[in-house]
C-alpha cells in the first residue's frame, strides 16, 4: 500500500473506530492486545469495503502501528544511530550525528495533530487550542515535544530527543575524533583520581551528555556513585548507583531537583554525585556540595566553558550573598571544565561533535583563571 493510499485510509478508519468503541491500546500494551487491535482494524476495513479483502488484510498491522504509540515515528525509535525524530509540515525528518536528513516518510497534518494529542493526553496533559504546547517523558525516556495551532503557524510541530542506551566509551570517541588522545588521557587521569569535580558545557544536542557518560564509564563498580537527573540521560554499568529522576517539579506533592541533590550529596555518602543537567535551584546545591569536598560532575548549556562559568553564577546567585561570593564559590569548588561543539567536518559535508576546550579553574571574587590543558584536539 502507497503513503498516498495510508492517507487518504487513515481518517476515515480513525473515524469509524471510533463510532464503534474501539480504543486504541495504551502505550504498554502487550502482544495480545496489540493483537486484538490490529483484527480490529483488519475487520473495519474489510466491512467498511476501505480496502479490498486481500489488501485489508496485509494492510491492517502497518495502519494499527500508525495508530498505536507514536504510528508512523515508532520505527525510528528503534533505529540505531537516532538522535532526533522531527515532524514538520507532514514530514518526518531524522537526525543522525548531529546532521538532519529526510526520512521519506509524509503523513497529513491531520494525522501527527491526532498523534500529538494521543501523547499528550497518554502523559496527562492534554493538548488543544487553548494549551496548544506540550513536553511528555515517553516510557523508553525519550522526550516529546509537540506545537500546534494556533501557537504553530505551519501545522503541527513535533521532536522527539531519543535517548541511546549503549554507552560510548571514551576509546570510541577518540576512534570518531570527538576526543584526542591526549584530551582522552588527561580526562582519564581527572575521573579516577576523584579529586576534582568536571563542569561539561555545549549548546544543545552537542554532545555533553555523551561525553560525561563515557567518563563515568571509566570508575570502578565499587565506587559510591549518587545521580538526579530530570530525564534518564545518564547511563552508567554501576549496580550499586543511587539514582533519582525528578519529574514534574511543579506538580503538587513533588520534591524538586534541588532537594534531592542536597540529600544526595549530604546523606548517600557519595564518592560521585552526577547532576544530569543544571538549569535551575539545583545550580545552589551543585555548589554547595563541590565547596564541602565532593566531587560533583554536570552538565550545562552554554557557548564555552566561560560563558557556562557565567551562566553557572546567575543560577547559583542567593539574594543576600555577593556576586564577587558566588565566583570564589565557583572558582574554588570547581576543578575542569570541557566544552564540547559541533564543528564543520574537513570537507565541510557535514557536523563533527568535538571537544575543542578543557581547562583547569581557579580564580576568586574578581575573575576566573582559565588554564588551557590538552586544548589540541589533533595532540
Amino acid at each position: 500500500m502507497t503513503e498516498t493510499g495510508y492517507d487518504q485510509v487513515l481518517p476515515q478508519l480513525q473515524d469509524v473506530l471510533i463510532r464503534r468503541g474501539v480504543s486504541i491500546p495504551a502505550w504498554r500494551a502487550n502482544a495480545k492486545e496489540r493483537g486484538e487491535f490490529a483484527f480490529a482494524v483488519a475487520r473495519v476495513l474489510a466491512e467498511e469495503r476501505m480496502l479490498p479483502s486481500g489488501e485489508a488484510r496485509s494492510a491492517a498491522g502497518d495502519l494499527a502501528n500508525r495508530m498505536m504509540g507514536l504510528g508512523v515515528l515508532d520505527p525510528f525509535l528503534h533505529q540505531d544511530g537516532v538522535e532526533e525524530i522531527i515532524v514538520r509540515n507532514g514530514t518526518v525528518l531524522i537526525g543522525r550525528n548531529g546532521q538532519v536528513g529526510k526520512s521519506g516518510v509524509i503523513a497529513p497534518d491531520l494525522y501527527f495533530y491526532a498523534l500529538a494529542q494521543r501523547v499528550a493526553e497518554m502523559g496527562g496533559k492534554p493538548l488543544r487550542a487553548a494549551n496548544p504546547f506540550v513536553l511528555v517523558d515517553l516510557p523508553d525516556g525519550s522526550r516529546f515535544t509537540a506545537m500546534v495551532p494556533p501557537l504553530s503557524r505551519r501545522g503541527t510541530a513535533i521532536n522527539i530527543r531519543v535517548f541511546s542506551r549503549r554507552v560510548l566509551s571514551v576509546q570510541d570517541l577518540v576512534r570518531v575524533q570527538m576526543l584526542s588522545r591526549r584530551q582522552a588521557d588527561y580526562l582519564n587521569e581527572v575521573v579516577l583520581g576523584r579529586r576534582k569535580s568536571l563542569l561539561v558545557s555545549g549548546r544543545p544536542a552537542a554532545g555533553k551528555t555523551t561525553l560525561l557518560n563515557a567518563l563515568l564509564a571509566l570508575l570502578p563498580e565499587n565506587t559510591q556513585l549518587c545521580g538526579a537527573e530530570t530525564f534518564e540521560e545518564i547511563v552508567t554499568s554501576n549496580p550499586f548507583e543511587a539514582r533519582a529522576v525528578v519529574r514534574d517539579q511543579v506538580e503538587a506533592g513533588r520534591v524538586t531537583m534541588a532537594e534531592v541533590v542536597n540529600v544526595l550529596y549530604t546523606r548517600m555518602r557519595p564518592d560521585v554525585v552526577v547532576v544530569g543537567e543544571v538549569v535551575s535551584e539545583e545550580a545552589k546545591e551543585y555548589l554547595q556540595a563541590i565547596n564541602l569536598g565532593v566531587v560533583a560532575h554536570t552538565t550545562i548549556h552554554g557557548n564555552s566553558v566561560l560563558d557556562a562559568l557565567l551562566r553557572l553564577e546567575t543560577l547559583a546567585r542567593e539574594k543576600e550573598m555577593p556576586l564577587g561570593a558566588i565566583r570564589e564559590r565557583i572558582a574554588r569548588g570547581l576543578g575542569v571544565g570541557v566544552h564540547v561543539d559541533l564543528k564543520l567536518n574537513a570537507e565541510g559535508t557535514g557536523w563533527q561533535r568535538q571537544v575543542t576546550e578543557i581547562v583547569e579553574i581557579s580564580g576568586d571574587s574578581e575573575r576566573y583563571i582559565l588554564r588551557p590543558i590538552a586544548g589540541d584536539h589533533n595532540a
